[in-house]
């Protein structure tokens, strides 16, 4: 996506956001003013009470709904998709709504304007979009936005080319003439391209020597030119240039890097990091008193492990194992019965009684919500693995494990856990959540972890 598509996309989810708000506050204005009579509901608080319900859903609302996508294809996307976009993006808002008001113990001030404004924004939003299309249309078909574009290349590929692109692609493109490099020369061409008034020139077969220096003077002339790249040298991440000195990049990436999406990953993070170290801190201190009854050696497990980037960092964990458990590492290697750099196994002899609970209640996870407050780990990732093993992974695909910050839970946990026998089902998983990512992704990450760990599937 262009810097141009960016703000196109933006652009609507800053207006649907202050709308948004707009709504709520008009749903507090008709529940107080008696416009709207609501028998046996008395008096609510002033629209001030509110303000923490609008913190969260101008910024939220846009984002959820990005995540449904309901910012993509915005002329041809059907309007029965919208509404079923809307009503998830409806059910999310309300559970992250009352989710704050339950553990924030924030008050809602009147349920009423709540069901108003899940009414009214809906609306809203669609009357958004019915604008918003038909403002966008008559402009493309007027031409005061866009430029024209010629297509060049054999028609074989302009064909597909053209048949690849979404109507809103399509009538946003403008294109104008397509011109085969099998039937006219680079004048022909040249003088086409100038009586059509084209600002955008697509060159859809440009590995072909009848192009000549076509692309270069239609650059000289101020045109666009775009270059159909199906790939370069076998990669296939998402290609963008950038600069560095006088020097053009080419970059490509295979993970977005979403601003927004991990600025709300972050905070999250840090909220839920912080709200369980404030829950499980009783369970956590009774723990830590069991470890020092029964077991010689410090309460807390230190362990240099691999985080993004391979960067490292000092994961903490309540110690489960004896004291000495490393120096038998080498010792056990023979039976591990995990296929690849990862060592595990069943009955593991250096773990203490009390540790072997610990482990299959994850209880032993509790200290790392402090590497997730510290920023060295998020709460759904990839997890982080011994330093020692991860020197052992060679592959390339493996490592992109690695390509994002590890966590607490993934879908390894939640699809068989120790069950896994082979690392390589372990990375598929992981490569699996990070091309999939998502806030929604996380959450059912996290929702699923629950039952998983409290009914202790694949733990040992």
């Amino acid at each position: 996506m262009n810097r141009r598509q960016e703000i196109s996309k933006d652009l609507p989810m800053i207006v649907d956001g202050l709308l948004l708000g707009a709504c709520l506050w008009i749903s507090h204005l008709l529940r107080t003013s008696g416009l709207i009579r609501l028998d046996r509901l008395g008096e609510i608080p002033d629209f001030s009470h509110s303000y923490w319900m609008l913190a969260l859903i101008i910024p939220l609302s846009p984002l959820i709904l990005d995540l449904h996508g309901y910012y993509s294809h915005p002329l041809s996307q059907r309007l029965e998709k919208l509404v079923t976009q809307l009503a998830r993006s409806g059910f999310w808002l309300v559970l992250i709504i009352g989710t704050a008001s339950v553990f924030g113990r924030l008050e809602v001030p009147s349920r009423s304007v709540l069901i108003i404004f899940l009414i009214l924004a809906p609306l809203a939003l669609m009357l958004r979009v019915v604008i918003t299309r038909a403002l966008l249309s008559r402009n493309y078909r007027l031409g005061t936005i866009g430029e024209r574009s010629v297509i060049i290349g054999s028609a074989k590929d302009a064909e597909a080319f053209v048949t690849g692109l979404s109507p809103m692609e399509k009538l946003e493109l403008q294109i104008t003439q397509r011109l085969d490099l099998d039937l006219l020369d680079t004048a022909t061409m040249r003088r086409t391209i100038r009586q059509h008034s084209a600002g955008r020139v697509i060159f859809v077969t440009p590995q072909s020597p009848l192009n000549a220096d076509l692309p270069i003077s239609c650059e000289d002339e101020g045109l666009e030119v775009w270059v159909l790249s199906p790939s370069v040298g076998g990669l296939v991440g998402i290609p963008s240039f950038e600069t560095a000195g006088r020097s053009r990049v080419m970059v490509f990436r295979r993970l977005t890097g979403d601003f927004w999406q991990s600025s709300v990953k972050r905070l999250i993070d840090i909220a839920g990091a912080a709200l369980g170290i404030i829950i499980l801190l009783p369970v956590a201190l009774i723990i830590a008193a069991v470890i020092k009854l029964t077991s010689p050696g410090p309460i807390i497990f230190r362990q240099v492990r691999s985080g993004k980037r391979g960067r490292r960092f000092t994961i903490l964990k309540f110690r489960s194992m004896v004291v000495n458990a490393p120096d038998l590492h080498a010792d056990l290697s023979r039976h591990n019965e995990m296929e690849g750099p990862v060592f595990k196994i069943g009955q593991d002899p250096r773990v203490t009684p009390f540790g072997a609970f610990l482990r299959r209640t994850s209880l032993d996870e509790i200290p790392q919500l402090l590497n997730v407050l510290r920023g060295e780990m998020s709460i759904v990732g990839p997890r982080p693995l011994p330093d020692y093993e991860t020197e052992q992974i060679e592959k390339s695909t493996h490592r992109r494990r690695l390509s994002v910050k590890p966590g607490l839970t993934c879908l390894w946990q939640i699809r068989g856990r120790n069950s896994i026998r082979n690392f390589d089902d372990w990375v598929r998983l992981d490569i699996e959540y990070i091309d999939n990512a998502s806030l929604l992704l996380d959450l059912w990450i996290i929702l699923r972890t629950i039952p998983v760990v409290l009914f202790r599937k694949g733990a040992h």
